[in-house]
């Protein structure tokens, strides 16, 4: 027994050891693991294919370099276009591992799409070919004409059958939705057709045909008017001809449709229907006498002003101050068929002078001339030159003069020289009564009143009308003023022997005549030896070359102030044209004078006298059997404001009104009337009217919760649709001790506004002085804050435009008030230098300006509506007794790029807030 168990003691000491011995062979043997892969790509379409080559591995980890991985043996992955760093980390289950890395690089051939240039290094420009044609991709064969570059182009080869061509399936789909066209260079040695097919579509194909003129390299112009969307684009050279031979084509693009010239149709020289559109070349009728003539092509078509195809271009030749061109014509011109001439002109020189001369020929002494000059620069514009029927049947020759007396030699072009009208066909209107005095202005030039008319810039003539068939003004003789360009300022100046009542009167009506478009009439009321008692207005002109009357409205407290009328065409414009006027007189039976109920503080309340006087969207006059009432036609319901008719004036808060008028509807239905303040926060007494189909007098009585200059007498009608009709409009005041007119200030207590029309909602300057000082000063309807108008100061370079309100608060600000300037801004500076300035003036005696304050910090611009808010106490001792002045002003210095835009809005000024 003991030998046994000794026996087995042995044996398993053996095996023990046996075991030792294998576990360190097995550590001896362990497998490595090597990573490793291979790969394929296929370029079309960028799928790469992983081969993985890893050794004695059997898990595996893989990063595309892209973001996204895979556990897979051999996966398949899909790249875009780019270079990427691909890492395999493959293991065992014995814990060894290793990391293999390589780096792939996609580059997908694109599929031609438009632009198509055959110069792009990883873009297929394999075209299907049919017909016989073969096509390939070569360097361009003739860099010269349309297509100067050395570079890539495509080559067609024609075998003379019919349709044959090339085709492309594109990349990107051609939508016609807006651009309508496709450029393309093409190449032909012999004139040749090219047809042009788009096909594979959201609409059926679409085809057009252009013609190459041979000449080598030439840009084609393909025009298609659809707006569906193609795939495919297919050229066929020759189209359904034979032509065969060797094309190219290069920089096949889509562009928006060229404009394209309109060729000439008719044409005249003959004096009895002048006409010269140069439909054919009159080189041989334009005679040169210092200026060079050529028959052109207009070299600028793309404008609604002048599309023809050609046109005449003068080269003055700077040898005489005088140099011009002239036409002699078959017979004298007619001006009792004919109105006057029309002339098509073109200039790069601001403000260009174009001078139409007529004479007799070989009688150069007997001749009239006109002169107007252009509005714009480098663009079309047709100015009007009127003669009169006493100018009829003495000329045959026109003499053109671009800027007399230059001496330069600049290119100007015209065209259309024709006649217009239908001529006077018969005489004038002589005037038949005439008042120079304060107390019935009527200013007729029915005598010469050039001993009156002060010259103060502006060269003054009593002429005849040279415009005299219309309905406007058909008298015969008229007033007129040629600008004399030394000033921004020139004028004329009318003195009078008392002053203007306006109690009387409700303003001033005066007829105006100018050949340029929106011309600027302005009419400044001063006290002769103190301009600084001045008011002042303007409008703009709706008509060109032709009369219209201008009405200019003064308020009560204006009355007894004003002796001297000065008159100013295009203030600032520093011009020298012609303008002319008549009929300058006194309208209306005023507004009274003395408070109490009688007086009807509502200017054109009977709306006799057009929109005078009102604002708002809603304004609209209509005459019917001689009578005029306002008359809007609400469609759509909304808002009560959203359709308002408006009047401003001055409202005292506390005072009792009465509100009357006459109004209708084609429907029952009400509107809102009463007074309110015309700007924020819009405070209002009102009431509701209920309209009938029955004119109807409604009648309110209102203690105002409110006060200010910038108030109104306010018709919302928004809410409900059918029409409107308002007539007989009177706002009377009980206490008001004077009225209510357009005064500024009132009272000096808190919230006062002295400001008037802050809110710029009588849609013109009232109560403001506007500078445009080399800028643009304007009232604005295009934004605002509330209402529909804002003020507008825009730089334009180095200028310096402004808004200022004059002498307010007189009587009623004193030393030691604070003044508070508040408004609404919205607005950019752009480039260096740029500032945006308020200014505080103090208005003494005898013109003294005893402060000038400038608000620090400015208000600071930004693209959406703030309000800046800035105080100012007047120093102790002050002369103020003429009130204060303020200016808010845009300024740019000498900087490049320099520009300030701002709209302004809702200005009050309070005093001790």
């Amino acid at each position: 027994m003991k030998k046994f168990l000794k026996k087995v003691k042995q044996i398993s000491i053996l095996i023990l050891a046996i075991s030792f011995v294998g576990c360190e062979d097995d550590d001896a043997v362990l497998p490595e693991v090597v990573a490793g892969f291979t790969y394929t790509i296929n370029a079309d379409n960028g799928t790469v294919t992983f081969i993985n080559i890893s050794t004695e591995a059997t898990k595996f980890e893989w990063d595309f370099g892209d973001g996204s991985g895979s556990r897979l043996i051999d996966p398949v992955k899909v790249y875009s276009n780019g270079t990427y760093s691909v890492v395999l980390t493959a293991s065992n289950g014995a814990g060894d591992s290793d990391i293999f890395r390589d780096e792939i690089t996609i580059l997908i051939p694109e599929i031609a799409t438009l632009p198509i240039t055959f110069d792009g290094a990883n873009t297929r420009y394999d075209a299907d070919v049919f017909g016989g044609a073969s096509f390939e991709f070569v360097d361009n064969p003739d860099p010269s004409g349309a297509n100067p570059e050395v570079s890539k182009v495509g080559k067609i080869t024609n075998v003379g059958a019919a349709y044959e061509g090339i085709s492309f399936g594109l990349g990107a789909d051609i939508d016609l939705t807006t651009e309508k066209s496709i450029s393309m260079n093409f190449w032909a040695d012999a004139p040749v057709d090219i047809l042009l097919k788009l096909e594979e579509g959201t609409g059926p194909d679409i085809e057009t045909t252009m013609s190459h003129g041979g000449t080598g390299w030439e840009t084609i112009i393909f025009n298609f008017n659809s707006s569906d969307r193609y795939s495919r684009l297919t050229v066929f050279a020759d189209g359904p001809g034979t032509t065969s031979g060797t094309f190219y084509l290069d920089d096949i693009t889509q562009i928006e449709t060229p404009v394209v010239c309109v060729a000439e149709s008719a044409e005249s020289m003959s004096a009895a229907d002048l006409n010269i559109t140069f439909l054919s070349d009159q080189t041989a009728n334009i005679i040169e006498d210092g200026g060079d003539f050529e028959w052109v092509d207009n070299p600028d078509f793309e404008n609604d002003v002048n599309i023809s195809c050609k046109v005449g271009k003068i080269t003055k030749l700077g040898n005489n101050p005088w140099d011009n061109n002239q036409i002699d014509l078959d017979a004298k011109l007619d001006f009792n068929a004919n109105e006057g001439l029309k002339i098509k002109v073109w200039s790069a020189i601001e403000n260009t002078e174009v001078r139409i001369k007529l004479e007799e020929i070989g009688n150069s002494g007997n001749s009239t001339e006109q002169f107007l000059t252009t509005s714009v620069t480098s663009a079309w514009e047709e100015l009007t030159f009127p003669f009169t029927s006493s100018d009829s049947n003495k000329y045959d020759k026109i003499v053109i003069f671009f800027d007399l007396n230059a001496e330069n030699t600049d290119v100007y072009y015209f065209d259309d020289l024709m006649l217009y009208g239908s001529g006077g066909g018969g005489s004038c209107t002589a005037e038949t009564n005439e008042s120079t005095s304060a107390s019935d202005l009527n200013i007729t030039f029915m005598s010469d009143q050039t001993g009156n008319v002060i010259e103060d810039g502006g060269d003054f003539e009593w002429i005849d009308n040279p415009d005299f068939d219309n309905d406007v003004n058909k008298s015969c003789k008229v007033g007129k003023i040629t600008k004399l360009g030394a000033n921004p300022w020139d004028n004329n100046q009318i003195d009078l022997d008392a002053k203007l009542d306006f109690n009387a009167n409700e303003g001033l009506k005066i007829k105006v005549w100018s050949g340029r478009a929106n011309t600027e009439v302005r009419i400044k009321l001063e006290e002769i030896g103190n301009p600084g008692n001045n008011v002042e207005k303007f409008l703009n002109m709706s008509t060109t070359s032709a009369w219209e009357e201008l009405t200019f409205p003064f308020e009560t407290t204006d009355s007894g102030k004003f002796d001297k009328i000065v008159i100013f065409f295009d203030l600032n414009a520093n011009n020298t044209d012609a303008y002319f006027f008549d009929d300058l007189m006194l309208y209306g039976a005023g507004n009274g004078g003395g408070g109490g109920t009688g007086d009807n503080l509502v200017t054109n309340g009977d709306f006799e006298n057009g929109t005078t006087g009102w604002t708002g969207n809603a304004a609209n006059v209509v005459t019917e059997g001689g009578n005029s009432f306002n008359f809007a036609d609400v469609t759509a319901a909304g808002n009560a404001f959203d359709v308002n008719l408006s009047q401003v004036l001055e409202i005292i808060q506390g005072k009792n009104y009465t509100l009357t008028f006459d109004a209708s509807s084609n429907v029952s239905r009400t509107i809102i009337a009463g007074i309110g303040l015309n700007e924020a926060p819009w405070t209002s007494d009102t009431e509701t009217a209920n309209l009938t189909t029955t004119t109807q007098e409604f009648t309110y009585n209102f203690t105002a919760s409110f006060g200010g200059a910038n108030s109104r007498v306010l018709f919302d009608m928004g809410a409900e649709v059918g029409t409107v009709v308002i007539d007989n409009v009177v706002l009377t005041c009980s206490d008001c001790d004077g009225g209510s007119g357009g005064g500024g200030g009132g009272g000096g207590g808190t919230g006062d506004n002295l400001a008037l029309n802050g809110g710029f909602e009588t849609g013109d300057d009232t109560g403001w002085l506007l500078f445009q000082n080399g800028g643009t000063a304007i009232i604005d309807n295009s934004i605002n804050n509330g209402g529909s108008y804002s003020g507008k100061i825009e730089t334009g370079g180095p200028s310096n435009p402004a808004f200022k309100q004059e002498r307010i608060g007189a009587g009623t600000v004193a030393a030691g008030d604070v003044v508070q300037i508040s408004f609404d801004h919205i607005g950019a500076v752009a480039g260096e230098g740029g500032v945006f300035n308020v200014l505080l003036f103090g208005e003494g005696a005898g013109g003294a300006v005893p402060f000038t304050h400038v608000f620090n910090p400015a208000p600071i611009l930004s693209g959406s509506w703030t309000t800046f808010t800035g105080t100012f106490t007047i120093p102790g001792g002050t002369d103020v007794s003429e009130g204060i002045s303020f200016l808010i002003e845009t300024v740019c210095g000498g900087a490049a790029g320099c520009s300030v835009s701002a709209n302004i809005d809702n200005v009050s000024v309070t005093l001790n807030p």
